[in-house]
């Protein structure tokens, strides 16, 4: 039977961290980190008693041995059994809607894993690499590959947002046409957007001389920037669509997904070792949210009241971006996506302390994720065929063949 989760409710302001106006650094303080290793162990310890209780339900005893799951070997019985059964995730402030499915719908269940959330909007990759949390879904692609490629114990496991629901706005009757709009204009975001930027360095033109970048504005700081006529355009975050909506005086001239399709917005990113320790628990998640996928794309408006109840806001809110074509969920590894941001990341000098030892194409799982997407449609095609069918030609298309970089050295 399917178990209900109640969901934690989350603060009504919802904010994207990796999809904001501005690159977020993966360090936030200590605080957030202590937050993260407190929640981390109360969380494990609730799991271990929610097993044992159910344990002594099922078999008529008090007791069961410490760190065993009884759950997860009921349902593993002819599946396979995961190294680590709880996971522990970085939540953002605006969660992650596979994760929330897979947990209401019991997919986490049917594959013998637990996952807990922790809410940490900032620090998440900090606290992964620590070992504070397993999993973070919400700092974007800029900041993991940096993070990698500077020799951090850190590596790609699937995906979060193909494409966040991310707005480019002007001040009502201005102009655009196409990047090349931004070229002599003040731009209020910053180098590092790979979707909106990368054609026009492709192009041959030089960012740095022709745009010039005002950064570090949130995304309420954009919008009113925008109206005062201190940017000419401004980069607004997924989660304060409600607000761009319904601001007077500016206009969507475009989103990033319509420049770049399926950019990768945000990565789903563990340590290293840990993969290596628990390759079949990482195939095991995969194969929950790509199920949690297919039923996202069938069951928008009851995603919806699903979201809302986490997030403790109003409907009209969720709506503006959830309910949006531009909001594209995927837990594809998108390895060939990935290697264009690397190469655009390379091109306008994106990295730093880079350390020669580390192979970016060994950081990225995408065999785990395929052999999560084979298994998944073996249990569960039968519910879904042509998303199935539909899923295997997107893994083909963006995980195999990567191409050199076309960017200028």
């Amino acid at each position: 039977m399917k178990r209900k989760f109640l969901l934690i409710a989350m603060a009504a302001a919802l904010l994207f961290s990796a999809c904001g106006s501005s690159e977020k650094t993966a360090a936030s303080g200590e605080s957030g980190t202590v937050k993260a290793e407190e929640s981390r162990a109360e969380a494990e310890s609730k799991s271990e008693e929610g097993s044992k209780t159910e344990a002594a339900e099922e078999s008529g005893s008090g007791e069961t041995e410490k760190g065993s799951y009884p759950e997860a070997e009921r349902t593993l019985s002819t599946g396979d059994q995961p190294e680590s059964a709880v996971i522990t995730w970085a939540q953002g402030m605006s969660g992650n809607v596979l994760v929330s499915i897979a947990k209401a719908e019991g997919y986490f269940d049917e594959v013998g894993l637990t996952v807990n959330e922790v809410p940490l909007d900032d620090g998440q990759l900090e606290a992964v690499t620590t070992g504070q949390v397993d999993i973070a879904s919400n700092s974007g692609t800029w900041t993991p590959i940096k993070m990698i490629m500077a020799g951090n114990d850190m590596a790609v496991i699937g995906g979060h947002m193909l494409t966040g629901c991310m707005p480019v706005i002007a001040k009502e009757g201005t102009e655009y046409n196409g990047p090349e709009s931004f070229l002599g204009k003040k731009v209020g975001d910053t180098i590092s957007r790979y979707a909106l930027f990368h054609e026009l360095l492709e192009e041959g033109h030089d960012l740095k001389k022709e745009i010039t970048f005002v950064d570090g504005l949130s995304s309420e700081d954009a919008i009113q920037a925008v109206l005062k006529g201190e940017v000419d355009y401004a980069t607004i975050g997924t989660g304060t669509m409600y607000q761009v909506l319904n601001t007077k005086g500016i206009k969507i001239v475009t989103y990033c997904s319509d420049v770049t399709p399926n950019y990768s917005c945000c990565r789903m990113v563990a340590r290293d070792s840990w993969v290596k320790k628990n390759p079949t628990t990482v195939k095991l998640l995969n194969e929950a949210l790509i199920r949690a996928q297919d039923y996202f794309q069938n069951h928008r408006e009851e995603t919806v009241q699903l979201m809302m109840k986490q997030l403790n806001t109003k409907q009209e809110y969720v709506e503006a971006y959830l309910l949006n074509e531009h909001y594209r969920i995927n837990p594809d590894t998108l390895k060939n996506v990935v290697f264009d941001n690397y190469y655009y990341m390379k091109a306008v000098g994106g990295l730093e302390n880079v350390d020669p030892s580390v192979k970016l194409e060994d950081r990225i799982y995408n065999d785990l994720y395929k052999q999560a997407l084979d298994e998944a449609q073996k249990k569960w095609g039968s519910e879904d065929p042509d998303f199935y069918e539909s899923a295997q030609k997107f893994y083909e298309k963006y995980n195999t063949d990567v191409k050199e970089s076309s960017m200028p050295k």
